[in-house]
């Protein structure tokens, strides 16, 4: 394993599916599926913690917080906590930003958050219209970049508005989830070409890393409404089971016959079946109500 002081071998300059991590930083990695970055092959390099890259430092700390950004996301129940950390993240982590925000592929519509409302606005704008780099890189699962606001002409509105902010290039970049398309990351920068170079290898990697820890939060979430569910359900199936030991006890009835009878008064009282067998085994009605033949 190589040591602080020792080389770490990064082919293109991208921790791709060929990028050999220190043997811990692997191992937060293990659950991590191997990253598939766009981009032209370039020959490798070779970067020693500490050397600068560009604008970038590498240090173990540096790869080892990208490494384990897709477990940072599954502590929050809120379904947009994900995509906040993210944004916050991304400023942190990528050289030359100064503002972000996270759109993603909700169950019916688009969610997004963002960094200040300015960010927040500029979205909205840009999926209220269908015209701009974030709904041409949700829609195409491509990248899109504004090097200088300035000179760029394919979006207009876009560019107006990012200068009036005080920013002069962006960079979106596809989220990879298991939604198609899953949800883009999107970050702004106050001077011109913020986003080339190793800033731009950098948010190459993160927004890889990205996708997969919303789609981690997301199954988190999932597995976690699916849990509560179940326990819902075997807490339902136990008081029902009561109450219908009561029934057979106190009437001599067959279990399929209690259970008939609490349906059946379930349904004379527009009332589910556990909360009638909870009343029951609670005592809070009387026993009577079940006699007879249902």
């Amino acid at each position: 394993m190589p040591s602080d002081s020792g080389p770490w071998d990064f082919q293109a300059g991208l921790l791709g599916p060929e990028a050999r991590l220190p043997e811990d930083v692997q191992r937060n990695r293990s659950r991590v599926p191997g990253l598939v970055l766009p981009g032209p092959r370039r020959p490798g390099l070779t970067i020693g913690p500490g050397t600068r890259f560009g604008v970038v430092t590498v240090t173990r700390e540096f790869a080892e917080r990208i490494a384990a950004m897709t477990e940072l996301l599954l502590t929050d129940e809120d379904a947009g906590a994900p995509l906040s950390q993210l944004a916050e993240l991304s400023l942190e982590l990528i050289p030359g930003s100064a503002a972000a925000g996270v759109v993603a592929a909700g169950a019916h519509a688009w969610t997004y958050a963002t960094s200040d409302a300015t960010i927040a606005g500029l979205h909205q704008m840009q999926l209220d219209s269908g015209a701009g780099p974030v709904p041409e890189a949700l829609r195409f699962g491509e990248a899109r970049r504004i090097d200088d606001t300035a000179e760029d002409d394919r979006w207009p509105a876009v560019c107006s508005a990012m200068a009036a902010g005080g920013l002069r290039s962006c960079l979106i970049l596809p989220l990879r989830t298991d939604r198609e398309p899953g949800g883009a990351l999107a970050i702004y920068g106050k001077e011109p070409g913020c986003f080339s170079g190793a800033g731009h290898d950098v948010a190459l990697l993160f927004a890889a890393q990205g996708g997969v820890a919303v789609r981690n939060a997301a199954l988190y979430r999932n597995c976690r409404r699916l849990v509560q569910n179940l326990q819902v359900a075997l807490e339902s199936r136990a008081v029902i089971e009561q109450a219908k030991g009561i029934l057979v006890a106190e009437y001599g009835l067959p279990p399929e016959e209690a259970f008939k009878r609490l349906s059946l008064l379930s349904q004379n009282t527009n009332r589910k079946v556990k909360d009638i067998a909870a009343d029951l085994v609670a005592g809070r009605i009387q026993r009577r109500q079940f006699a007879g033949d249902g």
